[in-house]
């Protein structure tokens, strides 16, 4: 017997769902077939990775360095095939990407790597309409509750984010100090909101304040995030701003109870195109990218971690 691959992945399914039956079922396996597999591993490599017990497996000592040497060359060999894919496209066309001026766009650029055009489009739109003709290959789009995208046959997508909505407040606010604010804590306030277009979300706000007991008082609209902030410090206005990044002086960011405001971030590709070979490691990359700018975000981290992420993903 000689070790694969799939034998290394068998172990490490093993190690990270507990026991035999849950890492079967991730492999599309029968119970006994995992058994027998990991049986002819341990007999070949001369003793035991798993101490069995009535709950499941716990790794041994010699699991434990195992899977860590495992999880090691698969990242290397995983590693090796998306370069090698991308070495083999790199000389055609480059991919076409659009989307939302959001940060899983700056994410999904890094991700793809040089040969690659991009430009944000925030019209849902005209997205839709570039990848059903041809012109674009791969798309960061939103959707908001009650305006969900309607996409053809031959594009598809995944959700990348359930972003909440969190509210910036002037640090003057009587709710400035508090961890998170009721959404009809805000119905006195003035308001700053993008100007409405096509995704919905004016649309989601109104109905979500409306629920809460008031209509918004909306005093200026405005997309531009330096002109927001300067309304919200000067003139005292309250304005929706998305959880990630910092919180510049005289701005408070605070979570809304019981988050009614969100939107979803989808990743959307045609599935003609090189690039649809491609989603999974794009998605795993935009996701750990994403993760380290919710730790770097203070108030989204906190949120993240009590009970944020499920929320979230």
């Amino acid at each position: 017997m000689r070790l694969e691959v799939r034998h290394l992945e068998l172990v490490v399914a093993i190690a990270d769902c507990g026991s035999m039956r849950k890492a079967a079922a991730r492999l599309h396996l029968t119970q006994p077939a995992v058994t027998t597999q990991l049986k002819r591993i341990e007999d070949h490599l001369g003793g035991a990775l798993f101490l069995r017990t009535a709950d499941g497996a716990r790794l041994t000592p010699t699991g434990q360095d195992f899977v860590r040497e495992a999880r090691s060359m698969l990242a290397q060999l995983h590693s090796l095939e998306l370069v090698t894919r991308r070495n083999a496209h790199s000389s055609g066309a480059p991919t076409r990407l659009a989307g939302i001026p959001a940060h899983h766009f700056g994410l999904l650029v890094a991700a793809l790597g040089d040969n690659v055009t991009s430009r944000t489009v925030k019209e849902t739109g005209t997205l839709t309409a570039l990848l059903t003709t041809g012109e674009l290959d791969i798309a960061v789009l939103r959707q908001f509750p009650g305006t969900p995208l309607t996409l053809p046959p031959n594009v598809g997508h995944r959700l990348l984010t359930r972003e909440p909505l969190f509210v910036g407040v002037p640090e003057h606010h009587p709710h400035a100090a508090e961890p998170e604010i009721r959404l009809s804590a805000l119905a006195g306030d003035k308001w700053v909101m993008p100007e409405p277009d096509d995704s919905g979300m004016n649309a989601h706000f109104a109905r979500e304040c409306a629920a809460a007991g008031f209509e918004q008082r909306i005093a200026h609209f405005s997309s531009e995030a330096h002109v927001v902030l300067t309304l919200i410090r000067e003139s005292g206005a309250v304005c929706p701003l998305y959880p990630v990044g910092g919180t510049p002086p005289g701005v408070a960011r605070l979570p809304i109870a019981g988050n009614p405001l969100v939107r979803e971030v989808v990743l959307a590709w045609r599935r003609d195109a090189p690039v649809a070979e491609e989603i999974d490691d794009l998605c795993e990359q935009v996701a750990a990218g994403y993760l380290k700018l919710v730790e770097e975000s203070d108030v989204y981290a906190r949120w993240w971690r009590t009970g944020g992420e499920a929320f979230a993903t």
